[in-house]
């Protein structure tokens, strides 16, 4: 299966490649090799112990076409903050016709990652150079191969963006379809952003998203991110986050999910500078079969760095969760301190829970603790309710919503708090 599934990626790669341009050629050639030495994900590889190998490597798809989108559809998904900083994908393509960013300032750079090749190129080229000797995932170099049109975000140095920035990933197709959108973020000196994105099926159909943000924050850059993987039940949705943090950064991150085939979240965050400082969270709320994967690598290269994971799964029916998280200090990286927790609620008997947080540290000045927690509803809450007058079931859903209030209260865009809390409250 895996070698039939590696012959269907190289006839897409083929395809892009008597596309793009000669400077494009070689980074594609460069990295698509890079792939094959890594070779396709196994279960033996970190975060994927528990991800179903056998059904996804059976799949086979087309590449994501830019079909057109209504735009009575954008509109219905923009948030109000919104309405004139947002940003559209459509199959893994970046719209720069269906994007609306007339409310942020002029100094801001958005281009197409095939535009930015030219006045960027230097920079692009060097962060290519880090992935190759770096990235040991095969779906994350797979991403730099396969995307068609990714997006590069500058913020020059102290431009702080009033309105935040909203992405909204389309997907729509009448077959089975293979996206692999891409940005690519630089936040200069004290600059700050905050990012809201969201996946939006337009037909119920099989897919693919293999998506990968890149992130450089540098000295004093703030970048707070909030996410919505993924509405689309059929198919497979990836998300490959990297983040490199200088002196004084910060980067915060909420994402929710109902679940897919499987929603597969990868983390790998180097704090490279030191008083920089990573949040991250996330809250999964899974029925039927549908699963949700987290990997992370919390890398403390620099002292007095702090970062912190909170992670809650609500798993009922047959569904599937699993945690892997893994916080690595550093010898030099003293005063660290670094904390993490997965919390899963089974509601059945049939879903499953795994959780893997370790710890690695090689300095001896260091506050860091990991834990996790497998529960059931505990009978004697929701008799406590009962007997106050409230009925089973809204007994039942007033303690799933406590159980995740503790991460989406935390969500700062009031309106993007409400669409994750309505969105909590159908899937409860």
């Amino acid at each position: 299966m895996k070698e039939q599934f590696v012959s269907h990626l190289e006839s897409h790669f083929k395809a892009i490649f008597e596309t793009v341009s000669p400077l494009q050629k070689t980074i594609r050639q460069r990295v698509w090799d890079r792939f094959l030495q890594v070779g396709l994900a196994e279960k033996k590889n970190p975060g994927y112990q528990y991800f179903p190998f056998t059904q996804f490597y059976q799949e086979s798809y087309e590449l994501g076409r830019c079909d057109e989108i209504p735009d009575g559809q954008i509109a219905a998904l923009v948030l109000p903050e919104c309405r004139h900083s947002h940003i559209v994908f459509v199959n893994g393509h970046y719209v720069p016709e269906l994007s609306d960013l007339s409310a942020l300032p002029s100094e801001i750079v958005i281009l197409s990652i095939n535009e930015a090749l030219g006045s960027y190129g230097n920079f692009l080229q060097g962060r290519l150079a880090k992935d190759l000797v770096e990235e040991v995932d095969p779906f994350a170099l797979l991403n730099i191969v396969l995307s068609e049109t990714g997006l590069f975000f500058y913020v020059p140095p102290k431009v702080q963006i009033d309105a935040p920035v909203q992405c909204l990933y389309f997907l729509s197709s009448d077959r089975p379809t293979f996206v692999n959108p891409r940005i690519r973020f630089v936040l200069g000196r004290g600059a700050k952003l905050k990012w809201v994105y969201e996946y939006a099926c337009l037909k119920d159909f099989e897919y693919f998203s293999n998506g990968a943000v890149d992130i450089v924050l540098e000295e004093g850059a703030s970048f707070e991110q909030v996410g919505l993987l993924s509405s689309c039940p059929p198919g497979w949705c990836f998300e490959t986050t990297r983040v490199t943090q200088k002196r004084d950064s910060e980067f915060k991150s909420i994402t929710c999910t109902t679940g897919t085939k499987s929603v597969r979240q990868d983390f790998k965050i180097a704090l490279t500078g030191e008083n920089a400082s990573c949040d991250l969270k996330g809250v999964a709320l899974l029925s039927d079969n549908l699963q949700s994967h987290v990997n992370i690598l919390m890398d403390h290269q620099a002292p007095h760095c702090r970062s912190n994971q909170h992670f809650k799964n609500i798993l009922s029916d047959a569904s599937r969760a699993s945690f892997e998280g893994k916080i690595y200090v550093h010898p030099k990286a003293q005063k660290t301190e670094a904390y993490q927790l997965n919390n899963n609620l089974l509601l059945s008997e049939t879903a499953i829970a795994n959780s893997k947080p370790n710890l690695e540290i090689f300095a001896d000045d260091v506050k860091a603790s990991h834990g996790a927690t497998v529960t059931q509803m505990n009978p004697e809450h929701l008799h406590y309710l009962k007997t106050r007058g409230i009925a089973a079931e809204a007994a039942k859903k007033l303690l799933l919503g406590s159980f995740s209030l503790e991460i989406l209260s935390q969500i700062p865009l009031a309106s993007a708090r409400d669409r994750m809390d309505e969105l909590v409250a159908r899937s409860l």
